[in-house]
């Protein structure tokens, strides 16, 4: 299962040497791997000036490594969704990458849904519609991105007693978020960091499963390793969940062209 969704040193948020993982990877008999350094200029317009990737370092290592790398290495970016970091966003679409991931980590004038700050005089129901809303926003801001990322992460840290995103709650913004990525062929991941959540995946079962009953089928699978030690973290869980549910190939991303790779 290809995990198209690591983070290393490149990231604000990660100390991890990117060789680090094609040793992981090679333990775990794996072929390839994707990395996909943070990109949150998001967070970058609310003051926080040190959140930018090294984009051109981070490539140039890669593009070394990969002459003697036994693993196949995809070169991706997870960027941070704000409207007025579209028109960066779109310059970055002109790097020679394989692969786009779009995430919602932050609201203006709220910060980042890691903090309790964040939630602070919310209800559930308006932190999570503001947070699907942006969701919405991120997939037809007009970014050629390929994969949506931890859909549900407004969830991992929310205050509540009952803090789980389920479908059944916002059924009419989960079901336009679905058909908007299904009418422009974006990814779904299987999202495998979800300390703190019921379930295998950031995303609610509940989603994933609406998601297959209105026709999707694009999955890819991610840790969201910020250390090669939680790397393919989740991997057999969304292995398990595809098979189970009738899907018959995940994707991988190269050349900003999706491969199905097959599951059976």
């Amino acid at each position: 299962m290809t995990d198209m969704h690591i983070h290393t040193r490149y990231s604000f948020d990660s100390e991890e040497e990117p060789g680090n993982y094609i040793r992981a990877a090679i333990s775990c008999r794996e072929v390839s791997l994707g990395f996909a350094e943070h990109y949150d200029y998001d967070a970058y317009l609310d003051g926080e000036k040190g959140q930018l990737a090294d984009m051109k370092g981070f490539i140039a290592e890669i593009d070394r490594m990969l002459v003697k790398s036994p693993v196949k290495i995809f070169k991706g970016v997870e960027l941070g969704y704000r409207n007025k970091a579209v028109k960066k966003y779109k310059e970055l679409e002109k790097l020679p990458l394989d692969f786009m991931i779009m995430s919602v980590h932050t609201l203006k004038g709220r910060g980042d849904c890691y903090f309790p700050e964040f939630f602070k005089g919310l209800t559930k129901e308006q932190a999570y519609g503001m947070y699907l809303d942006a969701v919405y926003e991120s997939i037809t801001c007009g970014v050629d991105f390929h994969i949506l990322g931890h859909l549900g992460y407004v969830a991992r840290y929310a205050p509540y007693e009952n803090k789980k995103l389920e479908y059944k709650d916002f059924p009419d913004r989960i079901d336009r978020i679905l058909k908007a990525l299904m009418e422009r062929n974006i990814s779904l991941e299987l999202n495998g960091s979800c300390k703190g959540l019921e379930g295998p995946f950031v995303t609610d079962t509940s989603i994933l499963e609406r998601y297959i009953e209105l026709g999707g089928e694009d999955f890819t699978y991610g840790s969201d390793a910020h250390k090669a030690a939680d790397y393919q973290r989740g991997a057999k869980a969304a292995e398990d969940f595809l098979i189970s549910h009738g899907m018959t190939h995940i994707n991988l991303y190269e050349g900003k062209k999706a491969i199905a790779i097959s599951l059976i």
